[in-house]
Formats: structure tokens, sequence, C-alpha cells
């Protein structure tokens, strides 16, 4: 009964997606500026705007990032940390000076607008600013 439990699961798991297939992604990139200047690291992060689904991320390295994700419509949010020292008289694990604290605001990450759609249009520049 194990065994034909297991087969069951093995099949339909295959049968699922060799019937629907993988999704198709396309390769989205562009710059990101903070203040005008190249972001030096971060993460930008692809989000469907319906139904849930497949997104896509990558990693920001030099004001340049590359994501693959489905055509579609996506909400974008944009991350980045950098080493900040901490107030006089605080320490962090094991004594440390600094940590690294989020810099970039909510409006571009947790409460962002910037949207993309993914398709024809493959090139996405943001240009995000701390005012």
């Amino acid at each position: 009964m194990y065994r034909a439990s297991v087969g069951l699961a093995i099949g339909l798991a295959f049968g699922m997606t060799s019937c629907g297939g993988a999704l198709a992604t396309v390769e989205a990139s562009g710059a990101v500026t903070w203040d005008g200047q190249p972001l030096p690291d971060g993460q930008i992060a692809f989000l469907p705007e319906v139904g849930g689904g497949t997104g896509g991320s990558g990693t920001i390295k030099d004001g340049r990032y590359t994501v693959r994700a489905p055509a579609g419509k996506y909400t974008v949010q944009i991350t980045a940390s950098k080493l900040v020292p901490l107030p006089a008289g605080k320490t962090g694990m094991m004594g440390a000076k600094e940590e690294m604290q989020q810099y970039i605001p909510d409006r571009y990450n947790a409460k962002s607008k910037l949207t993309v759609d993914v398709g024809a249009v493959k090139e996405f520049p943001f240009a995000l600013t701390s005012k």
C-alpha cells in the first residue's frame, strides 16, 4: 500500500508538471540609482499584482539588476542595507559599534507603488531618492 501511494504521488507530481509545463520567463533588467548615483548593492523583487503566482527577484550590483519572471504586471520592491554607527554608548552583538540597517524608504519596498509590466518591454530603470 505504501509503495502504491508513493508511486501515485510521484506520478501525479510528474503529470502536473509535464502537462502544464514550466512558465516561460522573460529577462528584465535595468539601472537603479539612489539620489542620482548607482545603487552599490541591494535586492529587487517583482511581486505579481494579482492572484499570487510566480514573480522574480535578483541582486542589484553597481546600479544594475537582472530578473527573470513570467510576463505580467508586478509591484517592485527594492531594498538595500549598509553599516550604520550605533549611538554613543550603545553596542551591538559582540561589542560591535555598527549594525546593518535598511536605508531605502518603505515607499520603495514594503509600501511600494513601483510597478512594471514585463513582456514586450524588458528594460526598467528606477531612480530612487531619499527625499
